[in-house]
């Protein structure tokens, strides 16, 4: 518990020395501890964006610009790609919680229909994505062609469903819970067979 303790006020002394040493610098010449780059993205995920801007607003120099946040997350390799299993990641993270064993599940839910350009993988995300043998073909959509992107707007639709493919680990006696691994997402329309599914 002492650990615990040491780790909680650490991370509280290096807040409160980065937003000391910021007050003293120029607002473009901010800078950010370690803590504070892991402390930021977390914040802005489980808060959401608001309460982000309000804590970031409210204690000046605390924590970096939404355009530096989106750097930071977008130069970690936690983005998944649309139709990629993660299985070399999944592999990693069973050996990072020592965990042997886990169950698969697949399932879909609705999504607002929209088409998002994806700058990391030059794609198209949002029209449903093509099965070969019941594996989702990833990048599927990729153009540098205007006539060709319009046809696609044209001729195929917008997905109304995502389909995901989760891992649950089961604890052993070593470990309590695990959270359950993301392994792949892409869209769907719900038309693919029995088949499709049986060969994933």
């Amino acid at each position: 518990m002492n650990n615990n303790s040491n780790s909680k006020h650490l991370f509280l002394s290096s807040f409160i020395d980065n937003i000391t040493n910021n007050l003293s610098r120029s607002k473009n010449n901010y800078q950010y501890s370690d803590s504070v780059k892991r402390f930021a993205p977390l914040l802005y995920i489980l808060g959401g964006k608001l309460t982000y801007e309000l804590v970031r607003i409210n204690l000046v120099g605390a924590l970096p610009h939404l355009s530096t946040l989106n750097k930071l997350i977008s130069s970690t390799d936690l983005s998944i790609k649309e139709g990629e299993f993660q299985f070399d990641r999944l592999k990693q993270y069973l050996n990072s919680t020592d965990v042997q064993f886990g169950f698969a599940s697949e399932d879909c839910t609705s999504v607002i229909r929209k088409i998002k350009y994806d700058v990391s993988t030059n794609s198209f995300i949002g029209f449903s994505t093509p099965l070969a043998n019941g594996i989702p073909i990833a990048q599927y959509y990729q153009t540098d062609s205007f006539e060709k992107l319009k046809d696609w707007f044209s001729t195929i639709n917008k997905a109304p469903l995502v389909n995901i493919h989760m891992f649950q680990p089961l604890p052993s006696i070593c470990t309590t819970s695990s959270s359950p691994f993301l392994i792949s997402a892409y869209s769907v329309d719900n038309t693919f067979t029995a088949n499709d599914i049986l060969r994933r």
